[in-house]
């Protein structure tokens, strides 16, 4: 017989949590079961056999009943290889929605300037502030999606600015010459870049990282490296930044499978070469399909955005219309992402780009259904 843990009495238990928090709902991930699975912009393409087996007969070799590397040395000087950064510039952790909410608890807490978050983007930036107490405001895009740079030119001085780029779920960009202007402008204030989608991106910030001390990137393997399953996430700034988050990055984060098979794929030349050809792709499919929506996309009452992402957004002129065809993509065996609920996002979901057949299908459920 199992033993039901006792319930408290939850005005006592919420007394110990910011109310926002009590009041908040927790991160939702649909679970529908469906056939094509394209809701959450993973890789289209699996890892092959033999890189498995290889990433498997590693393991066995190895103690599992010894703890791993605390700080994973090796991974770090792998990932700083890859991004193109010097050693000791890159720090990791099980995914980047972990490494988010620790910049924002590590730099957002006690500003003296202002926390300022894009809008709409990825929604962890807000909900960790939200549930953490963190005051902040909004950076809102423009109606078509853009960035607006002007809205800035008040930051005070020791500001913190979050935004993605490509942007999460609108696949939009924020130049490199806009990102310098704004860094040059705001030299006392630190800016941090979502760029998880950043080798699909026209203008990575690589670059600005080494004329620039108030600038922190934030990436991720799972998009075109096909790590999802990996759950690695990794950032990169100065030794400085680096030797602060250090501080308050607990030892032993990363476990034995993902340190093994993240080193294996970053030190396999074949990994590499297929990266670059599933970027390829996907931003063949990405064309192709815009091309193709675009011929029926008035008729059927929605809009796609082109976008610099693996994903594309679409938007209906109402609430009622997109559920509907939301539905019908579900029904068909398709699950999109609904973003409607987010800010400025009303009638909006999020499509992954997929593998050439699950495009094809969904085209072919575009044309004869919605």
């Amino acid at each position: 017989m199992s033993i039901i843990p006792k319930s408290p009495n939850c005005d006592w238990l919420y007394s110990y949590c910011e109310p926002k928090l009590v009041e908040g709902k927790a991160y939702a991930i649909d679970k529908t079961k469906v056939l094509y699975k394209l809701d959450q912009n993973e890789c289209p393409d699996d890892w092959p056999r033999d890189l498995k087996e290889k990433v498997c007969r590693s393991l066995l070799e190895q103690e599992w009943n010894r703890y791993p590397s605390p700080y994973s040395e090796e991974l770090f000087k792998l990932l700083a290889d890859y991004a193109g950064v010097g050693e000791g510039h890159v720090i990791a952790g099980p995914g980047s929605n972990h490494l988010i909410s620790l910049l924002l608890s590590t730099f957002a807490k006690g500003l003296k300037g202002e926390l300022r978050i894009s809008r709409p983007s990825f929604p962890l930036y807000e909900q960790h502030c939200l549930m953490n107490g963190i005051p902040y405001k909004t950076w809102d895009l423009d109606q078509d999606f853009n960035f607006k740079i002007d809205d800035l030119s008040d930051l005070p001085d020791h500001s913190l600015v979050v935004f993605a780029s490509p942007n999460n779920p609108v696949g939009n960009v924020l130049s490199k010459n806009e990102l310098r202007t704004l860094l040059e402008k705001n030299p006392k204030s630190l800016f941090i870049a979502d760029e998880a989608y950043y080798e699909f991106s026209s203008e990575p910030y690589t670059e600005l990282i080494g004329e620039f001390d108030n600038l922190i990137l934030l990436r991720t393997l799972s998009k075109a490296m096909g790590t999802a399953g990996l759950r690695l996430g990794y950032l990169l700034a100065s030794k400085e930044v680096i030797e602060l988050m250090r501080k308050v990055t607990l030892p032993y984060l990363l476990n034995r499978f993902t340190i093994t098979a993240a080193c294996e794929v970053l030190r396999d030349e074949g990994s590499r070469k297929r990266m670059l050809e599933v970027v390829d792709f996907v931003k063949a499919e990405k064309s192709r399909l815009l091309r193709e929506l675009a011929s029926f996309s008035c008729r059927s009452g929605f809009k796609v955005y082109d976008s610099e992402a693996n994903f594309l957004l679409f938007q209906w002129k109402d609430q009622g219309t997109f559920k509907d065809s939301y539905q019908k993509l579900l029904e068909s065996g398709v699950q999109a992402r609904d973003v409607s609920g987010g800010p400025a996002l009303m009638g909006c979901m999020r499509l992954t780009i997929g593998s050439r057949k699950e495009n094809d299908f969904v085209l072919k459920i575009f044309k004869e259904q919605l």
